[in-house]
């Protein structure tokens, strides 16, 4: 099946038109994973019991399609990867005043955020990592490393801080995965430092994505790493301050980062092609609550920044994508000129040697001709021995067929279609 780009409104124009699974067999999907579909796109959708109505002929609400959210995808593939430009709401810097959704009121907020809620015993059915670090099996959990020890107290961070964001109707998701963002890595050390080849965090298949109005901001929690030293026991390490001092005199001990309790939460922009980045640090008995208004105003100025980086990020993108197209257009066209001038070689070699060959047949033809007049006025004892000969001579040096030579020669412009198909194969 070609792959198919499908916008909002047409897939909104089908659902309502027949049923799902009839839309869903058109594209060679099943009628769930096309519900899905409708939701990351944010198109309604009939509900049960809709169609049975309607051959009843009782009336029907048909919703208005409405606006895409900043968290909508505006577009979706048969493939699945649509392109990121075209599927991405155009950032803009957030407002303060217009039409933007009203703060909720106390009642209206949960006590533990959505992403957060039954997690925790997700993220401690984790591998083995050997530097402290949970890494879950899991991918689709919302954006956290953490060390075990410290997982109740990361929840609770991140808990407060997205409930702030709840409670300013900023919405949030595990991002499906697309070319259209993209996360940086994560060093668990504050200041940075030197390549460690050795040391692979957890990534989550989704990014924790916040939509401050129109503009995408990614965010990670991070727990930060000190050089501990450290002691491996029975294949585990283990820091030396919680071993005796027999402990360590008998094995070898090594400085190593390791997790330390400390936390600091990263934003930053997942548009491919911008840079912004900022973190706050979190002190161990900081006001979380504070914090996390903090962190939100900040973030409302950022949004800023980070449209202006998208704006020249997607104008970079587009002259790049211009320049390659004519960088292809230019190829193209060399392309072209050289299979119509191997066309043209070729067929004028095909026709010089069709030329040689006839020229080859009529001297023949002319030879044996000749010869057969000798043949005949040959004295008679002789002729019938020289007849033979002339048969064997002209069976041997048959004459090439220049007729079928003729109807198998082609034009440069058929070799130019030719190899032109031959080539658009592969």
């Amino acid at each position: 099946m070609d792959v198919e780009e499908v916008d909002r409104e047409t897939l909104y124009e089908q659902v309502w038109k027949e049923p799902m699974t009839k839309v869903a067999e058109r594209y060679g999907v099943s009628s769930s994973y096309l519900s899905r579909v409708c939701k990351n796109l944010g198109v309604p959708k009939p509900e049960r019991g809709h169609w049975a109505k309607i051959a009843a002929g009782k009336k029907v609400h048909v919703p208005k399609l409405p606006a895409p959210r900043p968290e909508d995808d505006l577009y979706w593939t048969t493939s699945g990867y649509p392109q990121p430009e075209r599927n991405t709401v155009t950032p803009e810097p957030y407002k303060h005043s217009g039409t933007r959704p009203k703060s909720k009121k106390p009642a209206e907020i949960p006590s533990i955020h959505p992403l957060i809620r039954n997690v925790r015993e997700l993220f401690l059915k984790a591998w083995d990592t050997g530097n402290g670090y949970l890494k879950p099996r899991k991918w689709n959990l919302v954006d956290i490393i953490t060390s075990e020890k410290s997982l109740d107290r990361a929840l609770e961070i991140a808990n407060t801080i997205f409930l702030e964001f709840y409670r300013r109707s900023w919405a949030m998701k595990l991002e499906a995965y697309n070319f259209r963002f993209s996360r940086p890595t994560v060093d668990d050390r504050p200041n940075g430092g030197p390549e460690r080849y050795s040391v692979s965090h957890w990534s989550p298949g989704r990014p924790t994505i916040l939509y401050v109005g129109t503009v995408a901001i990614g965010l990670t929690l991070i727990e930060d790493s000190e050089p501990t030293e450290m002691a491996r026991i029975d294949g585990e390490f283990l820091p030396v301050s919680v071993l005796s001092k027999k402990q360590v005199a008998s094995h070898w001990t090594s400085r190593v980062d390791y997790p330390s309790g400390r936390f600091r939460l990263r934003a930053y922009s997942p548009y491919n092609g911008t840079t912004w980045q900022r973190e706050w640090p979190i002190r161990e008995d900081q006001d979380l609550s504070k914090l996390a208004r903090k962190v939100a105003v900040e973030l409302t100025k950022a949004t800023s920044e980070i449209a202006e980086q998208y704006a020249a990020a997607s104008d970079k993108a587009r002259k790049a994508r211009q320049e390659r197209e004519e960088q292809l257009e230019r190829m193209r066209i060399a392309e072209e000129e050289r299979l119509r001038a191997e066309a043209l070689a070729k067929s004028t070699e095909a026709l010089e040697s069709l030329i040689s060959e006839w020229g080859k047949a009529k001297a023949m033809e002319g030879f044996f001709s000749q010869l057969q007049e000798k043949v005949e006025s040959a004295p008679e004892h002789d002729k019938a021995h020289l007849v033979g000969r002339l048969e064997e001579a002209r069976t041997l040096m048959r004459a090439p067929d220049v007729l079928q030579i003729l109807k198998d020669w082609q034009t440069p412009e058929e070799r130019y279609e030719a190899r032109k198909k031959s080539k658009s194969r592969f």
